[in-house]
């Protein structure tokens, strides 16, 4: 409580409103006190003193209070326009778009969710702005009113982090079956089959590890006794949180890794593309798009590893201030994945292939060996012995089944098409 010569001291505004800010006092947590986690949930600080100083040093006048009022309207807004400023935003409106907002395709079943839960997300973050101080003491007994971490703030740190993070997390969880969908029609091998389901379902435990093991970081014990910040318990925790993210990049590389495996062993090892170029090959093979972002995984891979053990080296060698994280190059490397879903949907329909659910059930092969004075296929690779045209411009299949490796195009759609330029693409079947 501060003493009648500190009152005495204050800004004449701060003197007027004392007694009503005294009516806020039982929302600090002062020694003497037993809070329940829900006490420390409301709460404004651990100092009630600290925070009166603050309100004579940065409120004292009626501009700086409506001010203050008007920052806080801002912050609402911005929250709000925050799924509008996401990443992946005009990427999902456009996609949607193409596809006429047909939700009964599993893609864009996948892409909404994915983009909904981040977005919310983003939005829970932004709301973290509203609580931009919490009044602690010092070790030293000077006042902390701007916090610099987010685990000084027992709600801020319960929203943006413990329930956030639900969120955030799930939302990457469903963009990261996309490759597995995008994998799985390639193989009918049931040992590479469970092998890509199991990758993928231990990285995304991997994953959901991380706002799990947030719900045990409780905001009651953020501080101590005497009011200061306890920062040996938020650094136990982030011990843990560096190991997770550890197991999270190799739980990457497990998945990227057998995705690029089986894209290789069950497809580009039967199919002759080495006279087409990276720029030909990514517009023209979709599964050349999914193996592109797997391989920048495993690039990244020793880099995020290797941050993550130094961060928990350090954390055992007494340096546990030294930050050196890479959150924005992590971002990046994952964000690569999803701008590939969106990527690779928009090339699929612009080639006008693409199957009833979104997910093509095919191995593409570009028509550059196609004789259009004959209309049959060249066949580069020994090991296709029958080849189907499927044109699904109306979600149906119109097939000509030809043996030894050709096939002759369905003659009326070759006709009308030709002039059109449009790609055409073909069904393989390797030797059985």
């Amino acid at each position: 409580m501060l003493s009648p010569k500190e009152i005495s001291g204050l800004h004449n505004r701060t003197k007027e409103i004392y007694y009503t800010l005294l009516e806020e006092k039982s929302r600090f947590i002062e020694n003497g006190t037993n809070p329940s986690f829900f006490d420390w949930l409301g709460s404004k600080g651990t100092s009630f003193d600290c925070y009166v100083k603050f309100i004579d040093q940065n409120f004292n006048s009626d501009v700086q209070v409506l001010n203050n009022k008007i920052d806080q309207i801002r912050m609402v807004f911005y929250a709000f326009l925050k799924p509008f400023q996401s990443t992946f935003f005009y990427w999902t409106l456009l996609l949607f778009i193409m596809y006429k907002f047909n939700f009964k395709r599993p893609i864009l079943k996948l892409v909404f969710y994915h983009y909904t839960l981040r977005a919310i997300g983003d939005i829970i973050d932004q709301l973290g702005n509203l609580l931009p101080y919490y009044h602690s003491i010092k070790i030293d007994g000077t006042c902390n009113n701007a916090y610099t971490y987010t685990e000084q703030h027992p709600l801020r740190w319960f929203l943006t982090r413990q329930i956030n993070s639900f969120f955030w997390y799930t939302g990457e969880i469903i963009g990261d079956w996309y490759p597995l969908l995008r994998t799985k029609p390639v193989t009918k091998n049931r040992s590479s089959l469970i092998l890509l389901y199991s990758s993928c379902i231990l990285y995304n435990l991997s994953k959901l590890a991380v706002p799990i093991s947030q719900l045990f970081v409780s905001p009651a014990k953020l501080y101590q006794v005497g009011g200061d910040y306890n920062s040996d318990y938020v650094n136990n925790y982030y011990n843990i949180y560096w190991f997770l993210q550890a197991v999270i990049s190799f739980t990457t590389f497990i998945y990227e890794f057998v995705i690029y495996r089986t894209l290789n062993k069950e497809l580009f090892s039967k199919t002759s593309t080495q006279e087409y170029g990276f720029l030909k090959k990514f517009r023209s093979v979709s599964e050349y798009r999914i193996i592109v972002s797997a391989l920048v995984a495993l690039i990244a891979f020793p880099i995020l590893f290797a941050v993550s053990a130094l961060k928990i080296y350090f954390y055992y060698t007494d340096r546990k201030e030294i930050n050196c994280s890479v959150e924005d190059f992590r971002g990046v490397v994952t964000n690569v994945q999803y701008m590939i879903i969106f990527i690779d949907q928009i090339l699929l329909l612009n080639t006008k292939y693409v199957g009833k659910n979104g997910v093509p059930t095919y191995s593409e092969i570009n028509s550059n060996n196609m004789d259009y004075n004959t209309g049959i296929l060249h066949s580069q690779d020994a090991n296709v012995k029958k080849i189907v045209f499927k044109e699904e411009k109306d979600d149906s299949d119109k097939t000509d089944i030809y043996y030894d490796g050709v096939t002759i195009p369905n003659e009326a759609y070759y006709n009308n098409n030709l002039n059109n330029n449009y790609p055409i693409r073909f069904k393989s079947y390797p030797l059985n």
